[in-house]
């Protein structure tokens, strides 16, 4: 996106579909992570459930190369609302010094294998980052 640099390109064609289905957020997710030597468990669940995994530090700092996940319902960048039941989890490609932040993100509701959204600071700031290991 303009005026943002991915610290490594994304290129989902090696992307495995183990425990998350293929076009999932959580599929995209922890995969766009394994890019970058970052684990995340097999069966985190849905897109909510990220946040409460035990084990995990969650911190509701932006954090870069981390999940972001939204509790159901949760408005997503003040564009969308994730599902209710669902919710929904992104990754954290870049941070700037604005605090706005770029996320990358997949789901079946988007055209597209994955798409990336910017937060402003302050919806940044209503989030929950977890982050791997």
């Amino acid at each position: 996106p303009s005026g943002w640099t991915l610290d490594k390109p994304i290129n989902t064609s090696g992307y495995l579909a183990t425990s998350y289905e293929y076009k999932q957020c959580t599929w995209f997710t922890w995969n766009r992570a394994k890019d970058f030597g970052i684990t995340f468990g097999m069966y985190m669940g849905n897109g909510a459930d990220w946040q409460k995994q035990a084990g995990y530090t969650v911190t509701t700092t932006p954090t870069l190369h981390s999940a972001v996940s939204f509790s159901g319902g949760q408005t997503v960048g003040g564009q969308w609302n994730a599902d209710p039941v669902y919710g929904h989890v992104a990754f954290v490609e870049a941070i700037h010094s604005d605090g706005s932040v770029l996320i990358s993100q997949s789901g079946t509701g988007f055209s597209t294998v994955y798409t990336f959204q910017v937060l402003t600071k302050a919806q940044a700031s209503q989030l929950h980052y977890v982050i791997g290991k």
